[in-house]
C-alpha cells in the first residue's frame, strides 16, 4: 500500500486541479495552531489553567519548531521524497495533537507542541515549493491564502461552541481530524522538483548590505506581528469584552485578511512597492494604536480588522520585494527563514514582557508598534534602490 502511494512513476500534473486542491487543504492543515493562535492561547489559559506567560512560551515553542524545520527544509527539499516528508509531517501532527488531548503538564505540552511545529515547518514550505512549479504560481499562492483564512474565520466563529462542548480537547481533535483527512491526498503531489515551470536562473540586483536590511525588516515585521497576534484574544478579554464578541471580531478580521491579500493581487507592482509598504506599515501602527486606546468591542473589532487587512497586504509585497532583489530565488528562501524566526521570537518576547514588573499587554502593543516603525525604515532603502535600477 505504502509503495503504491509513494510510487514515483505515478503521473502527477503540476497544473492539475487535484494538485491545487490538495495544496489548498495541506496549507491549512499545517499551520492550524499558528493561524488560530489567539484562540489556542486563550484555550490553554482558560481550559488547561496555564497562565498567560506559560501559554505564550508554548506558542513560542511551536513557532520555534516551525522555524528550525524551515531552515532544514532548504536541504531536505532536494534530498528526500516529498511524499515521505508530507506523510511524516502529517503523522506527527496527528500524534502530537492526540497526545495533547491527554496532557495537562506545562513542560510536556510545550515539548509536544515543538514537534507539531516541526511538522508545520515541513508542510508549509513544501507547499510553497510545489506551488512554485505551477504555471499560475501567483494565483495559486493567493488561493492558498484565501482557503487558509476562510478556514480560520469559520473556526474562530465556532471556538466558543467547541470550548463549551469539549474544551481545548475539542479544538485539538479538530486539528488531528483535518490532518487525518489530508493523508489520502498526499498521492496527488509530485515526489521531487524536477518539473520547474520556468527559468530559475537570475542575477542579483542589490548588494548584501541592502539585502541584509530587507532580511532584517522581514524578521522585525513578524516579531511585531506575532507578539500581538498571539495575545490578541486575551487582549480583548482583558478589556472586558465578552468571549463571543472577541470571537466574532477575530472572525471578521479573517475576511479582512482575505481582502488584504486581494488588494496585493489586484494592485501588483502598478504603484511600485515602496508606497504600498509604507502605507500598510503605517496603517498597521494605527491599528495597534486603536487596539491599545479604544478598549471596547467596536474598537477591538476595528483594530483587528485593520491589522489583518494590512498584514495580508504587507506580506505579499515583502515577499515580492525580496524576489526582486535576487532573481535566483535564494533571497526568498532566506526571507522565509527570517519570517519563521520572527514568528517564533514574537510570542517569546511578549511572554517575557508579561513577567516584568508592570508588564502588560499595553507594553506588548508599544513594542510591536516600535518594531513596525523599524521595519518601515529598513525596507524602504532597498525597495527604493531596486526601483531605481
Amino acid at each position: 500500500m505504502l509503495k503504491t502511494l509513494l510510487n514515483p512513476d505515478r503521473p502527477v500534473s503540476v497544473n492539475g486541479v487535484a494538485l491545487i486542491l490538495t495544496l489548498m487543504f495541506m496549507h491549512l492543515v499545517g499551520p492550524q495552531a499558528v493561524i488560530l493562535q489567539p484562540a489556542f492561547v486563550d484555550g490553554m489559559v482558560g481550559q488547561l489553567g496555564f497562565d498567560p506567560v506559560q501559554a505564550g512560551y508554548v506558542a513560542a515553542s511551536e513557532n520555534t519548531g516551525k522555524a528550525v524545520q524551515s531552515l532544514l527544509m532548504m536541504i531536505l527539499v532536494t534530498r528526500v521524497n516529498w511524499r515521505y516528508l508530507f506523510y511524516g509531517a502529517l503523522a506527527v501532527l496527528i500524534a502530537g495533537n492526540l497526545i495533547c488531548t491527554v496532557v495537562d503538564d506545562y513542560q510536556t505540552f510545550r515539548v509536544v507542541r515543538f514537534f507539531t511545529g516541526v511538522a508545520n515547518g515541513t508542510i508549509v514550505p513544501l507547499c510553497y515549493v510545489v506551488v512554485g512549479l505551477t504555471a499560475a504560481a501567483d494565483r495559486n499562492f493567493g488561493l492558498l491564502m484565501v482557503s487558509l483564512m476562510t478556514y480560520a474565520a469559520v473556526i474562530f466563529f465556532a471556538i466558543p461552541t467547541i470550548f463549551a462542548m469539549a474544551g481545548l480537547v475539542g479544538l485539538l481533535l479538530v486539528f488531528a481530524a483535518f490532518a487525518s483527512l489530508a493523508l489520502p491526498l498526499v498521492r496527488n503531489v509530485p515526489t521531487h522538483g524536477e518539473q520547474p515551470s520556468g527559468d530559475n536562473e537570475g542575477v542579483l540586483t542589490l548588494s548584501w548590505g541592502f539585502r541584509g536590511m530587507a532580511l532584517g525588516a522581514m524578521f522585525f515585521y513578524f516579531v511585531a506581528t506575532f507578539a500581538v497576534w498571539t495575545y490578541m484574544s486575551l487582549i480583548g478579554r482583558d478589556a472586558g469584552i465578552p468571549e463571543q464578541q472577541v470571537a466574532n471580531a477575530l472572525t471578521l478580521s479573517q475576511f479582512a485578511g482575505i481582502a488584504g491579500a486581494g488588494i496585493a493581487v489586484l494592485l501588483g507592482s502598478r504603484f511600485g512597492r515602496a508606497w504600498p509598504l509604507a502605507i500598510s506599515l503605517v496603517g498597521s501602527m494605527v491599528a495597534l494604536a486603536i487596539l491599545g486606546s479604544y478598549r471596547t468591542a467596536m474598537g477591538f473589532a476595528v483594530a483587528a480588522c485593520i491589522f489583518q487587512l494590512l498584514w495580508n497586504t504587507t506580506h505579499p509585497y515583502l515577499l515580492a520585494a525580496h524576489a526582486s532583489f535576487d532573481r535566483s530565488g535564494r533571497q526568498v528562501t532566506y526571507a522565509v527563514a527570517m519570517q519563521m524566526m520572527g514568528i517564533a521570537t514574537g510570542p517569546a518576547i511578549a511572554a517575557w514582557i508579561l513577567t516584568l514588573p508592570g508588564g502588560s499587554y499595553a507594553r506588548i502593543i508599544a513594542l510591536s508598534t516600535a518594531l513596525l516603525a523599524i521595519t518601515a525604515l529598513l525596507i524602504q532603502p532597498p525597495v527604493l534602490r531596486e526601483s531605481s535600477l
